[in-house]
């Protein structure tokens, strides 16, 4: 499978934690809340075809509603790709990280 950058890899973080509720408003804000970095939805939605072309995710439209002038929000969830590439990328997080410990990264006293 494909090496996922660290965008999507937080991407499909957000979907999964959001379930029924991932469209791109919520996405935005979950992506927010995890990088504590905001991002503009043009970066947003261009990772979202990044991750459709890799079949990583897919897209479903909701009910027009009159609150968004009878547009339809479109939806995301992951696929079965998409989870295992999840899990794959954890797994190899929690190699690259396995000797170390919080002690590591403590600072030293001048």
């Amino acid at each position: 499978m494909a090496e996922l950058t660290k965008l999507e890899e937080i991407v499909l973080i957000a979907i999964w934690n959001l379930r029924d509720d991932a469209y791109g408003v919520n996405i935005k804000k979950k992506v927010h809340e995890l990088a504590g970095k905001e991002y503009f939805y043009n970066t947003l939605y261009t990772t979202f075809d990044q991750l459709l072309r890799k079949d990583l995710i897919r897209k479903g439209f909701g009910e027009p509603t009159a609150v968004r002038g009878g547009k339809r929000k479109v939806y995301f969830r992951l696929t079965l790709d998409g989870n295992r590439a999840l899990r794959e990328a954890y797994e190899k997080q929690r190699r690259l990280w396995a000797g170390f410990a919080v002690e590591t990264f403590r600072e030293e006293s001048a």
